[in-house]
């Protein structure tokens, strides 16, 4: 069975003749009764009574005909949407990429490549870097712009680099940070061991904590209405001018960096797609 089976029964179920379904799909009539008699066989049901003017379908031949018709259409679908430019592999991009980056440059980044590349089209989503990087490992992307430095053996590249702040309204004071109220963003795994490992070298105990949030523009509205401090990169302060950035220092008196990396792998010269991409983000990222 085929497509061509698929046809031949949707045409001999229109014309109830096999002269004028052979005369439709250019087909000798013997050629239609021989493929009738295998499909009989394979079916192990009779299909079709020849009668004085025509034939009829059997009650087997009608069910046959339904499901013939019902996977039809679902074949048709399919390779509509295979065929489907936007799914061609020289005209799409999955693109995973960090929810900060995402929010303060991939706009930016996104709109300059489209005017100059607009017949490729980009399915972008964003999310927290050690969720993305898992969905890239196993195929989901195409590459991903994350933080974090991973045991990578492809192509990887470091493609910026911010400090990490303590974000505070200027109004706030916090000469006793160890009480001072604390809005922690429940960020990803890595983030949190950076945040955390820089906070003990400093303070016995933990942050005064008074609220957990999920949501970065959440973190960043409540740090806006004076309720107390948050730690994130200092492009998260950009659209907040009241807000004050004090970059987290180490012990080794140099700023605790949040650096963020393209991934990505060593065939991509086989795609015109995702070699126009990356170098338009290494020439963005530049100027």
């Amino acid at each position: 069975m085929d497509t061509k089976d698929f046809l031949l029964l949707k045409v001999l179920y229109e014309e109830k003749n096999i002269t004028h379904t052979a005369s439709r799909l250019f087909m000798s009539q013997p050629a239609i009764s021989d493929r009738l008699h295998k499909l009989e066989q394979e079916f192990n049901c009779r299909i079709i009574i020849r009668q004085p003017r025509g034939i009829k379908f059997t009650a087997a031949g009608e069910e046959l005909y339904r499901y013939f018709m019902h996977n039809l259409e679902e074949y048709q679908t399919i390779k509509s949407l295979l065929s489907d430019d936007e799914l061609d592999d020289n005209k799409y991009i999955r693109l995973g990429c960090s929810n900060t980056f995402a929010k303060y440059h991939m706009p930016a980044i996104l709109a300059s490549f489209q005017a100059a590349y607009p017949e490729i089209k980009i399915s972008f989503t964003e999310g927290f870097s050690h969720m993305l990087y898992k969905d890239f490992l196993n195929g989901a992307f195409d590459l991903v712009i994350i933080r974090g430095n991973h045991s990578w053996r492809e192509q990887k590249h470091q493609i910026w680099q911010e400090n990490l702040c303590l974000l505070r309204h200027r109004d706030l004071s916090i000469s006793n940070l160890e009480k001072t109220p604390y809005i922690h963003y429940r960020t990803d795994p890595i983030l949190q061991a950076i945040i955390d490992d820089w906070w003990f070298s400093k303070y016995k105990c933990p942050p005064h904590t008074i609220l957990q949030i999920h949501s970065m523009d959440t973190c960043m509205r409540l740090v806006q209405q004076k309720i107390g401090y948050t730690i994130l990169s200092e492009s998260c302060s950009l659209d907040y001018p009241e807000i004050a950035a004090t970059p987290l220092i180490q012990s080794n008196g140099l700023p605790l960096l949040r650096k963020t990396w393209l991934y990505y792998h060593n065939n991509y010269t086989v795609f015109p797609n995702l070699r126009h991409f990356i170098e338009h983000l290494h020439r963005y990222l530049a100027r």
